[in-house]
């Protein structure tokens, strides 16, 4: 069995608490992670699509209704 396999296994609180302690530790890393060449490709046509029509811009509180589902 693997350790995906495993960690398959466990009940989400335990899952979300692996998750919250890598999120952590990759964000003291000093490593510098490089996205891939779609993922970058991505945040350009993204960014350009605002700069071209800043009307879609939502707010931070928008974004938030919407992550929640409110």
């Amino acid at each position: 069995m693997s350790i995906i396999d495993d960690l398959r296994l466990l009940p989400p609180e335990k899952k979300l608490e692996i998750v919250t302690q890598l999120w952590d530790d990759l964000a003291t890393s000093k490593l510098q992670l490089t996205l891939p060449s779609e993922e970058l490709a991505e945040m350009d046509r993204r960014r350009e699509e605002l700069r071209s029509d800043a009307s879609l811009a939502i707010d931070a509180d928008e974004m938030w209704r919407q992550v929640d589902g409110d």
